[in-house]
């Protein structure tokens, strides 16, 4: 069931916007998720890309943060009579101050409810965000690779009309502000070229940057350590465990970042296993 856009809502009257990708695990709390989103959206028009949501979730979130607009992939996919819990979650998008035009999932994908492409009205004209969860390389061997192929292709497909692009690509093996030193995983994905570098190495096949590399640059910083900041942390507290940064924001030449942060500690404070990718634009 496709869900009604909403109609005769005020268009945003500043040219910035802050932006969140967040992948807030299907294990947490609604509410101590809303209370850390509402306490950051601020003012300003905002875009809220989550990952790893669950129907009682978007429910529980949309009603207590009363966004201007948002949408959930699982309304135009839903999981069917026989498919597992793996298909019951879903990527939301929740817009304060910008309402909503259109939304499609990335239909070629492996789990394509775990993809969402949404056009929103901006100050300048139409904003295009697409979210994505990324397959992980435990549970899904040479399907990540090829889930990655689909959306890199729909990237491609849309290059010129894209914004922003939020997500979580259990990615890379080690991190750096130089993407041709991006290393990525080889296990089930072995060709010369890697799938999820058409999205995020050297190799991409879209015109936007990684937000918080523009964002260290542009503060004259060159930060060599791996990785460049904690997002998420593998294992268990048992076991050995290895700081990753897996979450990302990527924008368009259209806009320059003034602000990218990770707050991961505020983040798995706030209930989930992942932190919160925040990042502020204004237009050029």
């Amino acid at each position: 069931m496709k869900p009604p856009l909403v109609q005769g809502l005020p268009l945003p009257t500043t040219a910035s916007v802050r932006v969140v990708q967040w992948n807030i695990s299907t294990m947490s709390h609604p509410k101590a998720i809303a209370d850390f989103i509402g306490e950051r959206v601020g003012q300003g028009p905002a875009i809220v890309c989550l990952d790893e949501v669950k129907r009682i979730s978007y429910d529980k979130l949309t009603g207590s943060l009363n966004p201007t607009s948002s949408c959930f992939s699982l309304d135009l996919r839903e999981a069917g009579n026989n498919e597992g819990k793996e298909r019951a979650m879903g990527i939301a998008v929740l817009a304060f101050g910008l309402p909503i035009i259109s939304l499609e999932l990335l239909g070629r994908t492996v789990f394509p409810e775990r993809t969402l492409s949404v056009l929103l009205h901006g100050v300048s004209g139409p904003i295009r965000v697409v979210a994505f969860h990324s397959l992980t390389g435990v549970g899904y061997g040479k399907t990540k690779a090829s889930n990655f192929a689909s959306i890199a292709d729909y990237l491609q497909l849309h290059r010129h009309e894209l914004d922003f692009l939020c997500f979580d690509a259990n990615e890379p093996n080690h991190d750096s502000m130089d993407v041709d030193k991006i290393v990525f995983s080889s296990r089930r994905d072995k060709g010369k070229v890697k799938k999820i570098a058409l999205i995020m190495g050297s190799e991409k096949v879209h015109e936007l940057s990684d937000s918080y590399a523009d964002y260290l640059r542009s503060k004259g910083k060159v930060v060599t350590r791996d990785p460049l900041a904690v997002s998420y942390r593998t294992g268990t507290p048992t076991k050995k465990q290895a700081e990753k940064r897996y979450d990302y924001v990527m924008h368009s030449h259209t806009w320059r970042v003034t602000k990218c942060e990770y707050p991961y500690d505020d983040s798995i404070a706030a209930s989930s296993d992942h932190s919160a990718v925040i990042a502020d634009f204004e237009l050029r």
